[in-house]
């Protein structure tokens, strides 16, 4: 499979604020890295159409240690909830991470 890694993304993790209220969470930088962006197309569009998860897309890196399921993938001001993580044939080469979009609401 030949990749594009020409997409430049963020990992970052949210972390809750210092300060004396609660609700103020920060934002981490863990690492940047280039992508190969795969929007969902055809077969997968409907299926995840159907069950209601259309802001998905599939968001490939070349493989980096301290990448965890519970941190976010901003690329170009939006931010992406990691709902699945893969290292691709357990090779250490490249990491396979299925986003979902996170809407400005609910942030």
């Amino acid at each position: 499979m030949n990749l594009n890694f020409k997409h430049r993304i963020e990992i970052v993790e949210i972390v809750p604020g210092d300060g004396p209220y609660p609700g103020e969470d920060e934002e981490v930088l863990v690492t940047k890295a280039w992508a190969a962006i795969k929007t969902m197309q055809g077969r997968d569009y409907d299926s995840a159409v159907i069950a209601g998860n259309v802001g998905k897309t599939r968001f490939i890196i070349r493989y980096k240690e301290g990448i965890e399921p519970h941190m976010e993938i901003k690329h170009k001001g939006l931010y992406y909830e990691i709902e699945s993580m893969e290292n691709d044939d357990e090779e250490n080469r490249t990491i396979t991470m299925i986003g979902n979009a996170i809407l400005p609401q609910d942030r």
